[in-house]
């Protein structure tokens, strides 16, 4: 049986936080980082919250958000004991309140509390989707735990183009990708279904039409616009379907040698295409609909695979983890950790191929050396 559920509720717009004016609560714990208070976009937050609320803002999160955070977060949010929790950043802050959600929850069930708070995820980056998944990465030395669990689900997530405006081109490059991933692992997913496949593949329309030129000027609100909705999408997909070894492998090489997640996975993409032969049909209809030549099934698969390997470049994202900077031999010293992470990941269940301890290495080589 396959289950597809549509949460949380989305607001979505220019004006979108004006709905937290709405909120009747008088204590706001907000889950953030450092640059979020930096560039003063804990105080739009803020300014929309009623004038007589309390609020405690826990902005220790920091890229690939560790337990050592979440337990920190864990304290406050016991010890503040919140009516509303807000979620505000790019995937690392709103993993981390999922992580403290979680966990804090479980404290309060054993001190014999209820916590009925209500949670909303605001991202200020386009690529996680974490705002609508029930999912939470969180690092654990050289390791990331995949948690899943539906409590950890946003009850509202707010979309809000302005927060895209001054991101660095990196960013946009990393994130956009990232959308990129998750609705091309979704889509091919063997747990997909034709809900998934319908919200996967429009992502995958809007960052072909659109990635590029929000890249190039994060001015212009269509397309910033459109990409923020599409990582939405994506995410919801993936909340349904799952995804696949692109991001177990991501998940495993992003914490070992320090790579951006959405960097992680774009220099995985084209690898992981070829060596999902069970999905050449899928990836074809996505060549397809992108107007890319695909009169056959591996000329589709090749179309797909040359495209994203122009976009990475036209972004500046490196082809291979030696381009990218890792040493070969710390590399290969950790491919055995490496092969124990992708099997133990969530993400492998439904992958279209399920590799063999030989093929994982020949692809990680390949990723490697960008063969």
């Amino acid at each position: 049986m396959k289950t597809f559920g549509i949460k949380p509720d989305i607001k979505a717009g220019e004006d979108s936080l004006s709905f937290l004016k709405t909120l009747p609560y008088k204590k706001y714990f907000i889950v953030t980082d450092d640059m979020m208070v930096q560039l003063k976009l804990t105080d739009k937050i803020i300014e929309n919250l009623n004038s007589d609320c309390k609020i405690k803002i826990f902005s220790k999160v920091e890229p690939n958000p560790t337990v050592d955070i979440v337990q920190k977060g864990i304290v406050d949010f016991i010890t503040f004991e919140p009516e509303c929790v807000i979620a505000l950043g790019g995937g690392s802050p709103i993993d981390a309140c999922k992580g403290i959600l979680y966990f804090g929850d479980k404290i309060f069930n054993l001190l014999g509390k209820e916590n009925k708070r209500l949670f909303i995820a605001i991202p200020t980056t386009s690529g996680t989707g974490s705002e609508v998944t029930s999912y939470s990465v969180i690092t654990n030395g050289s390791s990331k735990i995949a948690l899943a669990d539906d409590k950890m689900l946003p009850n509202i997530a707010i979309l809000n183009p302005e927060f895209m405006k001054t991101l660095p081109k990196k960013v946009v490059a990393d994130t956009g990708m990232d959308v990129l991933t998750h609705a091309l692992e979704a889509y091919v997913s063997k747990n997909s279904n034709p809900i998934t496949d319908a919200m996967a593949m429009e992502a995958m329309k809007i960052i072909f039409e659109n990635l590029f030129d929000h890249y190039k000027d994060r001015s212009i609100l269509e397309p910033r616009e459109k990409v923020q909705y599409a990582s939405c999408m994506a995410g919801a997909a993936f909340n349904n379907s799952s995804l696949g070894i692109n991001h177990s492998i991501a998940h495993s090489i992003g914490a070992k040698f320090h790579i951006p997640h959405g960097r992680a996975n774009a220099i995985l993409l084209p690898y992981i295409i070829e060596v999902n032969s069970n999905a050449d049909i899928r990836y074809a209809k996505v060549a397809h609909a992108l107007g890319l030549p695909a009169s056959s099934a591996a000329e589709g698969k090749c179309a797909l695979k040359t495209w994203i390997e122009i976009m990475k470049e036209k972004m500046g994202i490196q082809k291979s983890l030696k381009e990218y900077g890792v040493d070969f031999e710390e590399f290969r010293k950790l491919i055995p950790d490496i092969l124990i992470d992708i099997k133990k990941d969530i993400c492998t269940t439904y992958n279209p191929n399920q590799l063999s301890d030989e093929e994982y290495i020949r692809l990680l080589l390949k990723v490697y050396y960008g063969e």
